[in-house]
């Protein structure tokens, strides 16, 4: 009996799982500021993605042969930006709340679309347009000090690694076109740790974690984070549409500010509150706006 069978998989279960992918995702903000209490980003992102790799190739070993040298180019690519991406946001986490990260992350879905803009060489469309600006305008509220506008270092650190990501998604989509998918899921872990630990021998003094509450968020991080959140994810998106899950995106920095508040007691004034609402608005109208043409175009 298959996944699908066993679970009887519906719309509404594929949507719960893609919601719940991005939650545990965004756990790592959380997970992350506990680890680089002893250890050094690089460190950080070695041993999650090297434990991430173990698990993920030994469930799926019958995929390891699967690919071929232009697979393995394409997940070094993958690998680098994502890597550059994970670098950027933790060093980014030192000095920022994870609150604060997760909302400025968030424009990511405006980046991704505006990178494609300026690769095919077209303007972008009006939603987009829109939410680009609210975007920026969001981001400016997040940063506000006081009556004074401006970026920490931390805070720009954690655009930059916006950028980063943003790039690995659109590489990620060119693969996904002519690879084996679980072929690049399993080599761009160990693509990732590898470029972690030439920084971390490079730039760190190699100490592992010094409490088990660092090696649970380690552990976590890996697991929950990695192999979980990103595995649930492609069998929550068969049920369900592109548009859908633009808007379950919502999920990821919602849940990485309320465990920010929780647990590491960050507090939001109210113009990062405002700034947060008029980024999930970008988040959130692209999506809504593309899922209610889709139902439309199904009834007519």
């Amino acid at each position: 009996m298959d996944f699908d069978e066993r679970f009887k998989m519906n719309e509404r279960k594929g949507e719960f799982l893609v919601g719940l992918a991005l939650a545990l995702r965004a756990s790592s903000l959380l997970f992350g500021k506990i680890a680089m209490r002893s250890m050094g980003p690089f460190l950080t992102i070695g041993l999650r993605f090297t434990i991430a790799f173990v698990i993920i190739a030994f469930l799926f070993r019958k995929s390891l042969g699967k690919a071929d040298l232009k697979t393995l180019w394409h997940c070094a690519l993958i690998g680098v930006f994502f890597f550059l991406a994970m670098v950027f946001e933790l060093y980014g986490l030192q000095t920022t709340p994870s609150s604060v990260t997760a909302f400025l992350e968030g424009s990511v879905v405006v980046i991704v679309p505006a990178i494609s803009c300026i690769l095919k060489r077209k303007l972008p469309d009006k939603v987009t347009a829109v939410s680009a600006i609210a975007t920026l305008v969001g981001v400016g509220f997040l940063t506000l000090k006081g009556d004074r506008l401006g970026f920490t270092t931390g805070e720009l650190l954690v655009l930059g690694g916006t950028v980063w990501y943003s790039l690995s998604v659109i590489v990620t989509d060119k693969a996904a076109k002519n690879d084996d998918l679980m072929a690049v899921a399993i080599y761009q872990l160990l693509f990732i740790a590898i470029f972690a630990y030439i920084g971390a021998f490079i730039f760190e003094e190699i100490r592992l974690p010094q409490s088990n509450q660092e090696w649970g968020a380690i552990l976590a991080l890996a697991i929950i984070c990695s192999c979980v959140g990103f595995t649930i994810q492609p069998f929550g998106q068969k049920y369900t549409t592109p548009e859908r899950a633009g808007i379950l995106a919502v999920f990821n920095p919602l849940t990485a500010a309320a465990l920010g508040v929780i647990f590491l007691h960050e507090r939001m004034t109210g113009s990062m509150i405002f700034g947060a609402v008029l980024i999930l608005i970008s988040i959130l109208a692209p999506a809504w706006i593309e899922d209610r043409k889709s139902r439309k175009k199904d009834r007519e």
